[in-house]
């Protein structure tokens, strides 16, 4: 598949058909992610995959954003003891916005390799972190960030417009393009 194509093709679904989501196929969307950019080269990402049906509905007890019925889920988190730590001026460790990036650009070569793959995925970010991470046994230096939703699509949303007057040129005007 072209990049172009799965740049503007990718949609996000929240249905799917019955046909399970193997380890073949995680594995795959997972070497994607870790092959995203990372500050620093820290790698600060963890990410635990879920395919057990009676876990799914676990987690989905705490996450009111997840819809459907997903046969996979790929839980990301931000490993904390691989982030770039930063101090302030009186020597305080700050919290870092790299790591969250880092696992946002990691997620989105998931959804692209998942779009090329024949899956469908969707981002939930509606969900209670702590209660996930107790149900998945993390330790408490992982934050869940986003649940990653997969199966095959068993529908086939439409784009939304796009706005597009968010480019300048040179300098910012009060009219984009």
């Amino acid at each position: 598949m072209e990049l172009e194509q799965a740049i503007f093709g990718r949609r996000s679904v929240r249905k799917f058909k019955e046909k399970s989501v193997g380890k073949t196929e995680l594995e795959s969307l997972i070497k994607a992610a870790i092959w995203a950019p990372t500050a620093g080269n820290h790698q600060p990402w963890a990410f635990i995959c879920l395919t057990d049906q009676e876990m799914i509905h676990k987690i989905n007890t705490v996450a009111p954003g997840l819809f459907g019925n997903p046969k996979a889920i790929i839980c990301v988190c931000l490993d904390h003891k691989k982030t770039i730590k930063k101090v302030d001026k009186e020597g305080r460790e700050v919290s870092n916005p790299f790591g969250y990036w880092d696992c946002a650009m990691a997620t989105q070569n998931i959804l692209l390799r998942a779009y090329d793959l024949g899956l469908g995925s969707c981002v939930i970010a509606s969900f209670n972190p702590d209660a996930v991470r107790e149900l998945l046994e993390a330790p408490r230096y992982f934050e869940p960030l986003m649940l990653i939703i997969l199966g095959y699509p068993d529908q086939d949303p439409k784009a939304p417009p796009r706005k597009t007057n968010v480019i300048f040129w040179g300098k910012y005007t009060d009219k984009g393009e």
